[in-house]
């Protein structure tokens, strides 16, 4: 069987759905398919000649040039990921096996964009640790906030404040206006204590109306009372669902580490009966955990 001809060799190289790419010792592209243009945006043409970290995004580039630099120390890279900006501007997510040619002094590479691959392991990531409904994070997610959190006030020694909050009459709302309305309170409370904490800490919801706040280096106990104050007053004003007035309130408990608890569990434990206490109090207040041995709660509506 005769051997392909180097021309043939190239028609089939750019039939490829990976980009051959072939870049010198100094980083630029010295050879490059078609399947780069597809993958780039640029024609190789664009590229020839083009410092190849130029194209890396920013994020990325410190960690690539260490590659590179360990390819042309002989070590062959398999599957290793980056991330490039291609003509239209657009991330693309890149997957590359390269080696280097010591004979030809160059670094020989397959690119494989798998941004589609990335997109929908975002996909399924979100849905797993996500409430459909309100978009915070779900249990599964916040447990494992919780644990970074402890991790870090531990570490540092620092406070940190798990509240439980609990909407108030939220089966009234349901069985009198219908579950429309009860996913909208779902989602303007979750809207609310979002606007109310910082961004660095973690608002989630747990499942039905509860939600929990975890609140990183915490600095004093009056400042997180004062944060859920403000809650309260702003889960209080009005909002129209169709024609009906709808109102929200919620019962709030607190606990902080290391006062209430040493680990996760226990601060969970003392979170939620504080919670209870501020129900049974008759709702729309705050609960400290401290309280609960000696006080009843102070009403803060």
């Amino acid at each position: 069987m005769p051997s392909p001809s180097l021309a043939s060799l190239s028609d089939y190289i750019d039939q490829l759905l990976e980009a051959i790419c072939v870049v010198d010792a100094n980083g630029h592209f010295l050879y490059l398919s078609s399947g780069c243009e597809r993958i780039f945006g640029y024609q190789s043409s664009e590229m020839i000649g083009r410092s190849m970290i130029e194209l890396v995004h920013p994020d990325d580039r410190e960690r690539t040039l260490l590659a590179a630099s360990e390819i042309m120390s002989g070590d062959e890279k398999i599957d290793f990921e980056n991330r490039y900006i291609r003509k239209d501007g657009q991330i693309a997510h890149i997957q590359w096996s390269a080696r280097w040619s010591e004979d030809h002094n160059v670094r020989v590479a397959v690119a494989r964009d798998i941004t589609k691959h990335k997109q929908l392991l975002d996909q399924l990531q979100h849905i797993a640790f996500y409430d459909p409904l309100t978009q915070l994070p779900n249990r599964a997610l916040f447990e494992d906030r919780l644990q970074q959190s402890l991790a870090r006030a531990r570490r540092e020694q620092g406070m940190l404040a798990l509240c439980f909050v609990d909407l108030d009459k939220f089966k009234e709302v349901n069985d009198r206006y219908g579950h429309a309305a009860g996913d909208l309170c779902l989602k303007k409370a979750a809207e609310l204590l979002l606007y109310s904490v910082r961004e660095t800490d973690t608002v989630a919801r747990l499942g039905g109306d509860e939600f929990v706040i975890v609140m990183d280096a915490v600095a004093e106990q009056s400042a997180v009372m004062g944060t859920l104050q403000h809650l309260l007053t702003k889960l209080q004003q009005p909002f129209l669902f169709e024609q009906h007035q709808l109102q929200l309130s919620a019962s709030i408990g607190i606990a902080l580490f290391p006062l209430h608890g040493q680990d996760q569990a226990s601060l969970l434990a003392a979170a939620d009966r504080a919670m209870y206490k501020a129900k049974h109090a008759g709702g729309h207040q705050l609960v400290m955990a401290t309280e609960l041995s000696h006080s009843s709660g102070k009403n803060y509506g």
